[in-house]
């Protein structure tokens, strides 16, 4: 029996209509063949229209839909598509003769895979593979030329189907553009290369780094295989420090160079332009290059990587920024300058004391604090002393602190549990890092005039995460006055008043608005009632601002000026 019957197929079809002849019927029809002959078995869809269901009604014209072929090869049974058959045929030439029986084309599939035995394969990161039915046919010539022309009943020349050669394509696509947000508004823009290295400044400024161009002397002479006590770690550690600082140094002193080479560039390119008057910028440019390419040894490529990126947008940021770098510089770091040596610049410090105290203006330098209060009726008598931790009137509370809660456990924190400690050792909670149980470094803040009318401000340099404390409100701790602007704290039982009029920090400046940025959290360091403001999400170069509540505004007369759209006191100075 030829092996044909035992189609997966062919066994499919008679369970699916009950026909448990089919295989033998098939079987007898195919008997004269042999085993090894090249059987295909096509099948049709016929539609008849008629009433009845008789095995010999005609079909009409037009009305017959193939299904595919069934046959075999190298004892596989294999299942071709009309689509696969369709893509045999095309492959071979047009004078190519036609196989009876198959729909007028030699359908021979020996490198055709059954879909229904062999999935198709996955498509595996980029790569695909090449389309399974692109077969290339080769037809072996007959000897003789006689055999060309046989006639219409002639058998056709063998026709053999090769495999094609499995390829893997790449699909080049272009990356798609991300989706816009649900909501429909925009995607946040990404700080840009200039932003990114100005916020690399300000960071380096308000670090505790001590800029310094003197390497240290001391080597480190440790076994660590005879073990490291606490006293010898603490030695390396510092000497790690030492390390770092010479890092920075060296970090800002090529920064210092580079500007500088930038001017003797923009310079140089100056002279060429007057010394060969019918060369172009462009020209002149190329020249300045190209004699320093010769000097450093570098390509023009690298040259520009290196040093040529002060361009002249940021050339323009650093100059309006100048002023306020400086102040942060000469009070945070009063040595730096003396970076500027190696560039023959010997430049005294401009501003001192407190990094606070200087209010950044819009145009020219930095102003004093007190300069900025002028419109006030005796501005000769404001004093304000910047403390960094609150100072409380020991004749109303003596040596009690009233913001100590009698009922609170000091030695945990009542938000994670955690134990509180001012040894970084020996604490573990870390809900306001910034502020507790770490190292403190100078806030990244500067104090600014507003053009707006509020007068001062404060302006983040950089970015304060949401969640991320800013600072501790910090002021006079006392009790009973009116008629000023206070912090109220404590309970019925235990109120105070923390009062900024004569001494604070910069918190005492944050404005108001009705969409602040900002929010004024309580929070129990070892039993300690403390006020801080913490960051909703604060971007670099914005104002820091707070919601005063409406127990501020209630008793006031005056119209609020943050700005913004739902402002809720716009009209406050109008209501009786």
């Amino acid at each position: 029996m030829h092996p044909i019957v035992h189609h997966p197929v062919v066994t499919k079809i008679s369970e699916l209509f009950g026909n448990g002849d089919f295989e033998s019927q098939l079987g007898s029809a195919l008997s004269p063949l042999g085993p090894g002959d090249r059987v295909c078995v096509r099948i049709d869809a016929v539609i008849c229209v008629t009433n009845t269901f008789s095995s010999n009604a005609a079909a009409d014209d037009g009305m017959s839909l193939s299904l595919g072929w069934l046959t075999v090869e190298n004892k596989q049974p294999l299942t071709i598509t009309p689509r696969q058959a369709a893509l045999l045929r095309s492959s071979l030439s047009p004078d190519s003769p036609s196989q009876p029986g198959c729909d007028g084309g030699p359908v021979t599939p020996q490198s055709i895979s059954n879909e229904y035995h062999n999935p198709r394969r996955k498509t595996v990161s980029g790569l695909r593979l090449s389309n399974p039915s692109a077969l290339s046919a080769t037809k072996e010539k007959p000897e003789s030329d006689s055999d060309t022309n046989a006639g219409p009943g002639s058998q056709p020349y063998d026709v053999r189907i090769q495999p094609s050669v499995r390829q893997f394509h790449s699909d080049a696509r272009f990356p798609q553009r991300k989706r816009s947000t649900k909501d429909g508004s925009a995607p946040p823009l990404q700080p840009s290369s200039i932003d990114k290295f100005i916020l690399g400044i300000w960071m380096q400024v308000h670090s505790p780094i001590t800029l310094s161009v003197s390497f240290p002397d001391r080597r480190p002479g440790i076994n660590v295989g005879t073990g490291v006590s606490r006293e010898v770690f603490r030695v390396i550690s510092s000497l790690c420090k030492e390390y770092n600082n010479q890092s920075r140094s060296s970090r800002a002193l090529e920064m210092v160079v580079q500007a500088h080479w930038v001017e003797c560039y923009e310079a140089r390119i100056a002279s060429i332009l007057l010394e060969h008057p019918s060369c172009t910028k462009s020209e002149a440019r190329i020249m300045a290059l190209k004699e320093a390419c010769s000097t450093l040894g570098w390509q023009e490529k690298e040259l520009r990587n290196r040093l040529i990126g002060f361009n002249d947008g940021l050339a323009a940021r650093l100059r309006s920024n100048a002023s306020s770098l400086e102040v942060a510089a000469d009070t945070l770091h009063p040595g730096w300058r003396d970076l500027l040596r190696i560039i023959d610049q010997n430049e005294q410090p401009r501003y001192s004391g407190h990094p606070h105290e200087w209010v950044m203006v819009d145009s020219g330098p930095a102003l004093p604090l007190k300069n900025t209060y002028s419109h006030l009726s005796s501005p000769a008598e404001f004093q304000f002393e910047f403390v960094n931790d609150c100072v409380i009137d020991q004749t109303v509370f003596g040596a009690e602190d009233p913001r100590r809660e009698p009922g609170i456990d000091p030695d945990f924190c009542q938000i994670c549990k955690e134990q509180q400690a001012d040894d970084m050792a020996s604490n573990h909670c870390s809900c306001f890092p910034t502020l507790f149980g770490s190292v403190r470094y100078p806030p990244p803040v500067q104090i600014f005039h507003t053009a707006s009318g509020k007068n001062n401000g404060v302006v983040a340099r950089c970015h304060f995460e949401r969640g991320t404390a800013i600072a501790e409100f910090v002021g006079f701790i006392t009790r009973g006055i009116d008629g000023v602007d206070v912090m109220v704290g404590g309970n019925a039982e235990r109120p105070y008043q923390i009062f900024q009029g004569k001494m604070g920090n910069f918190t005492r400046f944050i404005n108001h608005s009705c969409r602040p940025n900002s929010q004024f959290q309580r929070f129990y360091w070892r039993g300690t009632e403390r006020v801080l403001v913490v960051s909703r999400g604060v971007s670099a170069g914005s104002e820091i601002t707070v919601d005063y509540s409406d127990l501020y505004w209630r008793k006031l007369r005056k119209n609020c000026l943050c700005g913004e759209p739902g402002c809720r006191y716009a009209h406050q100075a109008d209501q009786g």
